[in-house]
Formats: structure tokens, C-alpha cells, sequence
């Protein structure tokens, strides 16, 4: 991974987005990187005014944004050499993305949704937004700050790219110990093909048992190659949908981050999250990294 220079933090409101503050001043400060702030206040639309009304309306919004944003920095950040204070004005999602490309944001930081309007449940969430467009990795803070990752999850499907976000995520974190994490899952449809095809229960049990056997492998490969990143890595496979399984996983104490992806970058997912990635948002106990594809 490229040496760690901007982390930006995505903030609305507080003291909701504190503990934002704190975890992207948290990973400045172990990168000595600088940390750019950004509030974004929508623009103000109502006919019935007077255009001039409006202007100062807007205008006076954004310096109370500003000061807003200026006190829970210097109550939340300490210790973090440079920082940005941005105040933007247009759609969320598309200020948030316009800013990182700018500043050449190495991660973005900002609040999962806690309570999604009927709106936000149809097309989704700023943080949706954010990640389905972001070509930086999005770490969604879902507890308050106590410490440093201990425990980090990566979630790892030997058949796509994230298998190569390993040493990019130790670097991140270096002090974490690091679990490589797969779920064997055989859906409903394939099992029927495979009962119909008369391969039987026992097949199908030989099957998902050498699905586990070849995803230890992978793991225990990928754990060798990461040990000059990371001295302390776990290998973990499991059974079950993988939604559910990783949601089940952020339960336990022993994991404070689980990380996803880089998935693909396609229309589709332009359009919709992943269905596994939009459910471990939703209800995952932990904080959760969405590591995007940086390379398309």
C-alpha cells in the first residue's frame, strides 16, 4: 500500500458524528497524515423568497456549519499536525466524492446510518451513495471510539480481489490482529441442480466439505504471504450465507472492524450495493471497512 498522506471525515451532526472525528484523527495520527474535515449543507430551495433572502439564508447556514464544525474539532482532534476544514454546499454524496478525488484521499470516514427515512431506504443513504461511488476505501463507524482496532476481520472470497487487500489493511492498521474470514456457502438453487443431477445429500456434503478444504488453503496461503506485514494473523473458515455469517461474527467482542470487499466496479453496483455488503451495513456490531477497487 501507498504511504497513508490524506484521510478525510465526513461530518454532519453532532455529537452523533464525534466519534468520526475521533476514529479519522485516530488514523491521521498513526500516519502523521493530514486529516481534511468536511460538512456539506444542502442547498436551500423555496421560490416564495426573494433571491437575495435566500443567498444570505444559505450564507448564514453555512457559517453556523462552520462554527459547528470548528468547536467539535478542537474538542474531538488532538494531536493530528495538519487539519482541513471544509464547508461545501450541493447533494451530499456528490460534494463527499468531489473532495476526496481532490484531495487524493487515501480513506474516508464517516457515521453509518442509524435511522433511514422511507426515502433513504429506496435509493439509500449518503454512506450508500458515497460507497458505491467512492474509489477510496469507506470505513463506516458504527461504535463509539475507545481504542485502536484491536481485532480486524477481513472478509475473503478466494475467487474475486480481496484476496490482495491483506497487506493493504495491515499497513492501515498495523498494530491489529488479523483474521482472513470465509464463509462456504452453497445457495438453495445450486443444491437442487445438484440433487436433481442425482449427485444425493452425501455428494452434496462431500462437496461443501471440499470447499472448506480448499478455502483453508487459500486462507493459510494468504496468511504466509501477509506474515511480513502482520506477525498475528487467524485463519477462519465457516459455513453458512455469508451476510448472516459475517453479521454473526461482529457479535463477538473479539472483532471491533470487519472489512469488505473491493467487489466489482460495475453499472450494477454503481446502481445497488451488494446485497451481503448493504446487510453487514445494516446490522453489523462492529465498525465496517468497504474496501473499494482503487485500480478501476
Amino acid at each position: 500500500m501507498k504511504t497513508v498522506t490524506n484521510i478525510m471525515a465526513a461530518v454532519g451532526l453532532f455529537p452523533l458524528d464525534h466519534s468520526v472525528l475521533l476514529r479519522a484523527a485516530e488514523v491521521a495520527r498513526t500516519h502523521q497524515a493530514r486529516l481534511t474535515v468536511v460538512h456539506v449543507v444542502e442547498r436551500l430551495t423555496a421560490s416564495a423568497l426573494p433571491a437575495t433572502d435566500l443567498m444570505e439564508m444559505q450564507q448564514q447556514l453555512e457559517l453556523i456549519s462552520r462554527e459547528q464544525v470548528v468547536a467539535a474539532v478542537a474538542e474531538q482532534v488532538a494531536g493530528v499536525d495538519s487539519v482541513d476544514i471544509r464547508i461545501e454546499t450541493g447533494p451530499p454524496s456528490q460534494q463527499l466524492d468531489e473532495v476526496a478525488k481532490e484531495i487524493s484521499a487515501d480513506l474516508v470516514v464517516m457515521q453509518a446510518n442509524q435511522k433511514p427515512s422511507v426515502m433513504e431506504k429506496i435509493i439509500g443513504s449518503t454512506t450508500d451513495r458515497v460507497i458505491r461511488t467512492s474509489v477510496v476505501p469507506v470505513l463506516v463507524v458504527k461504535r463509539p471510539v475507545e481504542q485502536q482496532y484491536q481485532s480486524i476481520a477481513i472478509a475473503v472470497d478466494p475467487a474475486d480481489e480481496s484476496r490482495t487487500i491483506g497487506p493493504m489493511v495491515a499497513a492501515l492498521f498495523p498494530s491489529a490482529v488479523l483474521h482472513l474470514f470465509h464463509a462456504v456457502y452453497i445457495s438453495a438453487q445450486f443444491e437442487e441442480v445438484m440433487v436433481r443431477a442425482g449427485t444425493g445429500m452425501d455428494g452434496l456434503s462431500a462437496h461443501r466439505e471440499k470447499l472448506v478444504v480448499q478455502a483453508k488453503k487459500c486462507l493459510r496461503d494468504m496468511a504466509r504471504e501477509l506474515r511480513s506485514h502482520s506477525s498475528r494473523i487467524i485463519v477462519r473458515v465457516y459455513v453458512g450465507a455469508p451476510a448472516d455469517t459475517l453479521v454473526q461474527a461482529t457479535s463477538s467482542t473479539e472483532v471491533d472492524l470487519l472489512v469488505i470487499g473491493p467487489g466489482t466496479r460495475s453499472r450494477v453496483r454503481q446502481a445497488l450495493l451488494g446485497s451481503v455488503t448493504q446487510k453487514v451495513l445494516q446490522n453489523a456490531s462492529c465498525d465496517v471497512l468497504v474496501w473499494t477497487n482503487q485500480n478501476n
